[in-house]
């Protein structure tokens, strides 16, 4: 009897989120998930789609986010050129934008981006950095140079640890060695974090300065070891290079 009980009461359930499903636009994707998976897809459906408006706290939303993501990666996307669409704001373009760089479409990126560059936000540092962020990801290493030049000199005041790094990287990326050395040696004094630090041993080692190298990979080791563990965790990828290079 407690069985048959179950099975209604899930029934129930099952049919309630799928016509919840249908009547509040979602993708129809979440009826066949529910309907097709049905504990497992309820329990996502519940976390992704009805919890966020129960739940306004900030791990709720970002533990339903990380389940949509899986489950809908282009939700986000679809989500932002649906907004841009209906309203052309320079908010939503950057949106978009963003998003078109999160799924490696950086060439889209550049597109809106550079339509955001004009009137009263034409010298705008954030969106300048956009840019040199996108044309960074197409391997446009020269525009990124000369777009942070033009972001600097329209901006004195702007600082950005991001903006620097990417800097550096594009001048290493086209050789300019000595340049991009000095940028570095700039920029692992401030940046948040091994990888600048990192990277700037790389190129010293690259260039027969072993032992400056060395000592600075060093650096990097004892400072994640004695770290706190998040820290340990974030860095894992830049601790590994450093040791590695110390090592060999």
């Amino acid at each position: 009897m407690s069985l048959s009980f179950s099975g209604l009461f899930l029934l129930g359930v099952q049919i309630a989120c799928a016509v919840h499903a249908g009547k509040t636009g979602r993708p129809f994707f979440w009826i066949y998930i529910i309907l097709f998976v049905p504990m497992l897809g309820m329990l996502a459906y519940v976390a992704v789609e009805i919890l966020p408006e129960l739940v306004r706290g900030r791990a709720a939303r970002r533990a339903a986010s990380g389940v949509g993501r899986v489950l809908d990666p282009g939700r986000g996307l679809r989500e932002a050129e649906r907004r841009l669409a209906m309203t052309p704001t320079v908010g939503n373009k950057v949106a978009v934008a963003e998003a078109y760089l999160a799924t490696g479409r950086a060439a889209e990126a550049i597109a809106l981006f550079r339509e955001t560059l004009e009137g009263v936000h034409e010298t705008d540092p954030s969106l300048m950095l956009g840019l040199a962020r996108a044309y960074f990801a197409e391997r446009r290493y020269a525009e990124v140079v000369e777009m942070l030049d033009t972001l600097k000199a329209a901006n004195p005041e702007y600082h950005s640890p991001e903006g620097h790094l990417i800097y550096a990287r594009s001048l290493e990326e086209q050789g300019k060695t000595e340049a991009a050395l000095h940028e570095y040696a700039a920029l692992e004094r401030y940046y948040p974090g091994q990888e600048a630090r990192c990277r700037y041993a790389l190129l010293l080692d690259k260039t027969g300065e072993h032992r400056e190298a060395a000592r600075l990979f060093h650096e990097i080791c004892e400072a994640i070891e004695l770290g706190p563990r998040h820290q340990r965790r974030d860095q894992r990828e830049w601790y590994d290079i450093a040791r590695r290079a110390a090592a060999s």
